[in-house]
């Protein structure tokens, strides 16, 4: 799994659909792709957050999914920096960033590399086997 991640509009779509032009890539965008569909596609998953804020789904089980879909796949997944800035004032915004927060740990965490872009610049933050 491959993580490309930076603030709203910083370019990360556009990066990604850059270097990946020449291969098969399956976008989902606000929602994420049946386990067992697109097997020969490199998989692209954005808008995690809004698929986390609609789905009925605990913490815990949006993980367990998130970690289901990837698992033997090719998958490249552009997260939101939605953590930075001004607290929201709605609870449920606040529980929505706080979410996110704990699932992208998780999900940086599992990830083969890491790559922050910001503004259309890209640096690579974790690779698989290299010294963090």
């Amino acid at each position: 799994m491959h993580i490309y991640i930076g603030g709203a509009h910083n370019g990360k779509r556009h990066y990604v659909r850059t270097k990946f032009a020449h291969e098969k890539l399956a976008w989902f965008d606000g929602e994420l792709p049946e386990t067992d569909t697109f097997i020969n596609h490199k998989i692209v998953i954005a808008g995690l957050e809004n698929w986390l804020a609609q789905t009925d789904l605990d913490e815990q089980q949006a993980i367990e999914h998130i970690m289901r879909v990837q698992k033997d796949r090719s998958v490249i997944i552009i997260l939101t920096d939605i953590g930075r800035g001004i607290v929201p004032m709605d609870a449920d915004q606040r529980k929505l960033r706080d979410t996110c927060g704990r699932l992208y740990q998780r999900l940086i965490a599992e990830a083969d590399e890491v790559t922050r872009i910001w503004y259309g610049l890209a640096q690579t933050v974790k690779k698989r086997g290299e010294k963090q």
